[in-house]
Order: structure tokens, then C-alpha cells, then sequence
């Protein structure tokens, strides 16, 4: 026979006002990280502790009680730099029933352009961290989830899956190697960058495709229907 275990319990009963403190201070610390992003994004990549106090109005005392130190409070920032990034891209690599070759590529690729292009800061303070970590974080990302799409496509076509991942990297790197060159010349509109920069990714899958003997259409929607039907039976 066990006793009550309300009576035998060594646990200490939850502290509400501990758990609130820590809730509150979660809360704190985000709207101080929003506040160095927007600090960020208007004075550069180098933006200040007080610039960024500034932008939480708050003094440079209070928000370093809530990061260790500099770095930590600048990796918070590009830590939710790259989570805007992902959350912004990675809906439009979803496949649909509907979707076409041209309709995914621009999709992801103008999500990303108008990212550049509204927030260069923000991208040079990513490149700007050790060993460009953050840039990576999104590179890697982007590039696992093209890379799921591709052997999804090449399961279809009948061709091994893991021949998706390198080009899938190459493809990411390509965007990303462009968009830094835009952001620096400038030297052709928004719309007909994101247009070469997705005829460029096209031509690589259309190449890619056509070497294996398939036969892709930018404009019709790719043949998957079959493979699902293939993978619930």
C-alpha cells in the first residue's frame, strides 16, 4: 500500500512568482533582440550597444542585464535575423498538387531578393559574424529543404536521391554569391535581377534534368501526382 503522494512528494511546489519573473525576462530579452535588429537594420552592421538601448528605450546599463555580454547579445540578433529569413522562404518551397517549375524558383528566389534588398544591413551584419556562422545557419537550411525537393522530383524520374544534395548546395550558393554582388553594383532594377537570378537556378535544374534524359517545362506543373499515388499505395 503506497502512501498519499501528496504527503510523500519531496518536489517543492511550482514558484509562481519565479515562474513569472522568468517569464517576464524571456519577454524582455525578446523585445530587446527586436530592438537590435531594427537597431541594425537602420545604422548598420556595426550598430552600437547604445544605439540599440536606444532603439529598446532603455539605458545601456538595463539591456546588459539581460545578455551576458556583447557577442551574446549580437548572436540573439542574428539568431532571429536567421529564423525571419527561413520562416519568410520556406513556405514558398512547399510543393502543390498545382506547381510549377517557374512558380516555386521565383517564388523562393524573389522572397530572398526583396529581403537584400529592403534589409542590406541586416545581410552584411550576417556576413559579418565569426566565420559567417548565421549566413551558414540560413545557407545550410535553404539548402536541405531544395535539396528534399530535388530528390523528391528525382525519386519521380527515377534517379538516385542523393545526387540532390550537391546541387542543391551549389544552387544556394549561387543565389547567395549573386545577391551580395547586387547589393554591391547595383547595376540593374530588382525585378530583372530576380529574373536572371531564377533563370539561372532553372537552367541549372533543366540541365540537370535533361542530362539524366528527362524532360522538364519551366511553365508546367511538375508531373508528382503519380508519385504520391505511388507512395500510398
Amino acid at each position: 500500500m503506497t502512501g498519499d503522494p501528496r504527503t510523500t512528494s519531496t518536489e517543492p511546489p511550482p514558484d509562481g512568482r519565479r515562474l513569472r519573473w522568468t517569464e517576464h525576462r524571456a519577454q524582455r530579452r525578446a523585445a530587446f533582440v527586436a530592438a537590435g535588429v531594427a537597431a541594425v537594420d537602420r545604422h548598420g552592421p556595426n550598430a552600437s550597444a547604445e544605439q540599440i538601448a536606444e532603439a529598446a528605450s532603455v539605458s545601456r546599463t538595463v539591456l546588459y542585464r539581460y545578455f551576458r555580454d556583447r557577442e551574446d547579445l549580437r548572436q540573439a540578433i542574428a539568431d532571429q535575423v536567421v529564423q525571419a529569413i527561413l520562416d519568410s522562404v520556406l513556405p514558398e518551397l512547399q510543393l502543390r498538387p498545382e506547381s510549377t517549375p517557374h512558380q516555386i524558383i521565383e517564388a523562393a528566389i524573389g522572397v530572398i531578393v526583396g529581403w537584400l534588398d529592403e534589409h542590406p544591413n541586416l545581410y552584411h551584419f550576417l556576413r559579418s559574424r565569426p566565420d559567417s556562422s548565421s549566413l551558414a545557419a540560413v545557407e545550410n537550411t535553404l539548402a536541405d529543404n531544395v535539396a528534399s525537393l530535388l530528390k523528391l522530383v528525382m525519386m519521380f524520374f527515377g534517379i538516385e536521391g542523393e545526387q540532390a544534395e550537391p546541387g542543391a548546395y551549389g544552387i544556394v550558393g549561387f543565389v547567395e554569391a549573386c545577391g551580395g554582388w547586387w547589393l554591391k553594383n547595383r547595376t540593374m532594377s530588382r525585378p530583372a535581377f530576380t529574373q536572371l537570378v531564377c533563370a539561372g537556378v532553372w537552367h541549372l535544374l533543366e540541365g540537370t534534368a535533361r542530362e539524366h534524359g528527362i524532360v522538364v517545362t519551366y511553365d508546367a506543373p511538375l508531373p508528382l501526382g503519380a508519385l504520391s499515388m505511388q507512395e500510398h499505395s
